[in-house]
């Protein structure tokens, strides 16, 4: 529907409007923020939220978004209204995008003609949008900004904001309320399941998660397992799987809500991750992190952290989603090809880096720093 509707829709209407001066408003009182969905590119959004806010201090940011991304919307500094449009259904999600005029509306979606749609529909004085390459949705804006593959995606975002005037530069962040994480003394996190078409694809092998949470226990850390409501038995399946010795260090708390899910990221003493919204959200929150990537670039897709290591897939053809849905047809097998010992000597090396009682623990374990290790 989005494709073979939306892009005639886009550029019927696109033709037939009445053509507004492609210089943006010299007053800017209310912004308006468009993404229907994805966690992950609402959490980079926040970067660009934070330079919009420096530049326009007494301006009202309304951001308007789908179900999916509602929560973590929510906890984005700098915004003053959080709007959950009714996606599945245009004529209720065109209602609700009208019930608040804004001066300027920024469009963060890279290919929905649905977000561009809303966009034209919106009681917005001025419109930005993308012009991404074959997506045919740049047609209702006031400005368009060009869409980018060959960068990563926060710069996408702070080209979009740039377009206002702004200077760009701060990172990623997100607001959580103190809520106190599992009650483990030294815990880290693990999480398994990424989300999205074909997700098995982003998928690390079960067994070398196994590996490495007996691993972690055995430096006396206790492991907790996140994920969505629909993980919860994935986990357990997991947690049935570890060594009976190690079975009561490893904690299941898939379907917790994302304020919950992001205090528990915040408490840890680490994150290991495959390419997911909660891998941006450990990166956000400033945990240390180890993020795992086989089909998803990590030059496109990477967590924006000082703290975080990125262990890419060595295979041949790695790294070719760039929207998020452009699949081979005989995928390479990304994931399976990221060795155990990169990811744990990357965990390691994390762990030697926050100069903690566990570097005692780690004394005697042969250890080469990851960042040493050959790429071939």
């Amino acid at each position: 529907m989005d494709r073979y509707a939306g892009i005639p829709g886009v550029t019927l209407l696109g033709a037939i409007r009445r053509k507004r001066p492609g210089t943006v408003p010299s007053r800017i009182k209310t912004i308006g923020l468009l993404k229907a969905g994805a966690i992950g590119d609402t959490v980079l959004m926040s970067a660009a939220i934070a330079d919009l806010r420096m530049a326009f201090p007494s301006a009202s940011v309304v951001f308007f978004c789908g179900n999916s991304n509602f929560e973590i919307a929510r906890m984005l500094q700098g915004v003053d209204h959080v709007i959950r449009v009714p996606t599945a259904n245009f004529a209720a999600g065109v209602k609700c995008i009208r019930s608040i005029a804004v001066d300027v509306m920024l469009d963060f979606g890279q290919w929905s003609r649905l977000e561009a749609l809303l966009s034209f529909f919106s009681k917005a004085a001025f419109t930005i949008g993308f012009c991404t390459a074959g997506q045919h949705r740049h047609h209702g804006y006031d400005l368009t900004v060009k869409h980018s593959c060959d960068v990563h995606e926060i710069e996408n975002f702070r080209r979009l904001v740039r377009a206002l005037g702004v200077e760009t530069g701060n990172p990623p962040s997100l607001r959580t309320r103190e809520i106190g994480g599992p009650p483990a003394a030294d815990y880290v996190v693990f999480h398994l399941w990424p989300g999205g078409r074909l997700s098995k694809l982003k998928q690390w092998p079960s067994e070398k998660w196994l590996r490495l949470i007996e691993e972690f226990v055995s430096w006396g850390l206790e492991i907790v397992l996140t994920g969505a409501p629909s993980d919860r038995g994935c986990n357990a399946a997991i947690i049935e799987r570890v060594q009976p010795w190690s079975r009561g260090f490893v904690r299941n708390v898939a379907g917790l809500n994302l304020q919950q899910t992001a205090a528990t990221l915040a408490h840890s003493r680490m994150v290991v991750s495959v390419n997911t919204g909660v891998m941006h959200m450990a990166a956000a929150l400033g945990a240390s992190l180890v993020a795992l990537h086989g089909p998803t670039s990590s030059k496109r897709w990477g967590p924006i952290s000082e703290k975080a290591i990125i262990v890419d897939s060595p295979a041949a053809g790695c790294g070719y989603l760039n929207l998020g849905w452009e699949y081979p047809p005989r995928p390479p097998a990304c994931m399976e090809c990221i060795r155990y010992e990169d990811v744990r000597d990357a965990c390691r090396e994390l762990l030697q880096r926050q100069k903690s009682s566990l570097q005692d623990r780690l004394a005697n374990v042969p250890y080469v720093p990851f960042s040493e290790k050959s790429t071939a």
